[in-house]
């Protein structure tokens, strides 16, 4: 059986003070539900998950990337609105998008869906929402207040930077929550 490796292609992001207080915010006027939340130094835009993959299948995924972001340029990008995955009465996600679509990352992730897609990573049946993942939600006890707390989030700017690298992570599921390794880095322009 060959080694495993739970792998997944990504933007880096470093969050900034105004994320940072997002979280804490929310954090604390959360508190007293079910939600794990993504710490700050785990922050990154997934543009294709792999899963489980056999380590031999590295080299490959390795070769798919470098052509997905050959000639890629750098790109700015804002996120600037939060949002739910789940539906009202049972969210699961709660995350930070972007209110306008970015072409440039839109193109970037399809180049990289279409390599991936060419070495039998299959597409998504959902269309890609680039968001960063702030909580997952395991279990809500007062839904009403949960919705006026996400509700009142103002729609500003929580993070702005430029997109210069992608990386493919490995992805190790602890107890005390998950720990990304990069595997490799790929450059933008």
């Amino acid at each position: 059986m060959p080694a495993m490796k739970r792998l997944f292609v990504a933007l880096p992001l470093e969050p900034s003070d105004q994320l940072l207080a997002l979280l804490g915010s929310l954090q604390k006027r959360l508190s007293h539900e079910r939600i794990n939340w993504v710490k700050p130094e785990n922050m990154h835009l997934t543009l294709k998950f792999l899963g489980e993959t056999p380590g031999f299948r590295l080299q490959e995924i390795n070769q798919a990337l470098l052509e997905a972001t050959a000639g890629a340029s750098r790109f700015e990008y804002t996120f600037d609105k939060t949002g739910l995955f789940g539906s009202r009465h049972s969210p699961r996600v709660l995350w930070l998008g972007m209110q306008e679509r970015n072409p440039a990352l839109d193109h970037l992730t399809e180049r990289v869906i279409d390599a991936m897609d060419r070495v039998g990573f299959q597409r998504d049946r959902q269309n890609f929402v680039p968001h960063l993942t702030l909580g997952r939600i395991h279990q809500l006890s007062d839904r009403k207040l949960f919705s006026t707390i996400v509700d009142s989030i103002p729609q500003q700017s929580y993070l702005q930077g430029t997109a210069t690298e992608i990386v493919l992570y490995e992805s190790f599921l602890l107890r005390q929550g998950p720990r990304y390794v990069v595997q490799e880095r790929y450059g933008l322009g």
